[in-house]
């Protein structure tokens, strides 16, 4: 098992390399030039100059990007052009606010979606299949920028109860230690806060989450439906194992690798997905952050936060892998086999 992690993680680096090469060459083929669009609009041109040289800009673009590999080698990101901070340091400061979005929508993508696949499959045929159906290509099919400002004029502009932007009201106290607000207002006894940050929570992520909804929902249908066509589950039916008994320990079980490969697979999607729902919802996190970076053309801010989501998405494919030995032993009986 330890092995197999190892690997993965080596084969990751290759991976990573390509992702900086490419975000670093896509952002140096754009047109127009980061000192330009930085500098004040009254700028004269040796301004501008003065600010190339300042950032490197002048320098050809090998010892550009030979620089920012050495640095990030060193944990070290760069330094915003924009913002004058160390990237590493704005990044921290918004992860948590990205990373609470991201698993409040995946409580609720596999809260809703995993019981409806359940449903669908038991009553394969039926008119709860073809619901259930309807619900999923329907998630599936809409944008989250469309669903977003659905949601957005039908709770908050129509119906006033829910907000449409932020993570708090302007002045809600709240102590942060963690940046988590739902564990820090737990945390600190602070109950209304606690109120506050999921009705804040709601919007963006059932935004984010009915697209999932649908995809799990699909792959938990047709997971279960496979695994009900197998004899095992008929010799259980045939013994008058109770239906709640087989869903619980026969069906479950064997459909839960399907189910956690596109529960795996859709967390990526969802790192990537979160950038157009935090400008919809003024959402403080690491996408609205890269929708500002990419703006202005800092290329440190851009490429720092590609980096950092790359990162994420390798750890949580590991963490799958990991997942997958603890849930089914045979997989790790495979991997050792192999190695």
């Amino acid at each position: 098992m330890l092995r197999a992690i190892l690997l993965r993680l080596a084969g990751a680096i290759p991976v990573l390399f390509l992702v900086i090469c490419g975000i670093f060459a896509l952002l140096h083929s754009a047109p127009g030039d980061a000192a330009s669009m930085l500098a004040s609009s009254d700028a004269g041109p040796e301004e501008v100059e003065r600010l190339r040289l300042l950032w490197g800009l002048d320098q050809p673009l090998y010892v550009q990007f030979g620089k920012f590999l050495l640095n990030v080698l060193h944990f070290d990101l760069g330094t915003s052009l924009r913002y004058q901070q160390p990237v590493i340091a704005m990044i921290a400061e918004r992860l948590p606010a990205t990373l609470e979005l991201a698993l409040v929508t995946l409580v609720i993508a596999v809260g809703v979606g995993v019981p409806l696949g359940i449903a669908a499959a038991l009553n394969k045929g039926k008119w709860v299949d073809g619901l259930v159906s309807m619900i999923a290509v329907a998630g599936v099919s809409a944008p989250s920028f469309w669903m977003g400002i659905l949601l957005v004029l039908f709770f908050s502009a129509d119906l006033h109860i829910l907000p449409s932007s932020g993570r708090l009201p302007y002045g809600t106290p709240i102590s942060e230690s963690t940046g988590f607000y739902l564990v820090d207002s737990l945390m600190a006894g602070q109950f209304r806060t606690f109120g506050l940050v999921l009705l804040h929570l709601a919007l963006p992520a059932m935004t984010l989450a009915a697209g999932m909804v649908g995809i799990i929902a699909r792959i938990a249908r047709s997971a279960l439906i496979d695994v009900g066509q197998e004899d095992f589950i008929s010799t259980a039916v045939a013994k008058g194992v109770s239906r709640a008994r087989i869903i619980r320990h026969h069906l479950l079980p064997n459909a839960a690798i399907p189910i956690t490969t596109i529960i795996g697979l859709e967390l990526g999607v969802l790192m990537s997905g979160t950038i157009i729902v935090e400008v919809i919802f003024s959402w403080p996190g690491v996408g609205s952050l890269l929708y500002q970076a990419v703006n202005v053309r800092d290329t440190p801010l851009t490429t720092g936060v590609v980096v950092v989501y790359t990162t994420l998405f390798i750890a949580l494919n590991v963490l799958i892998d990991m997942f997958y030995f603890v849930i089914d032993p045979r997989v790790a009986a495979a991997g050792g086999a192999r190695h």
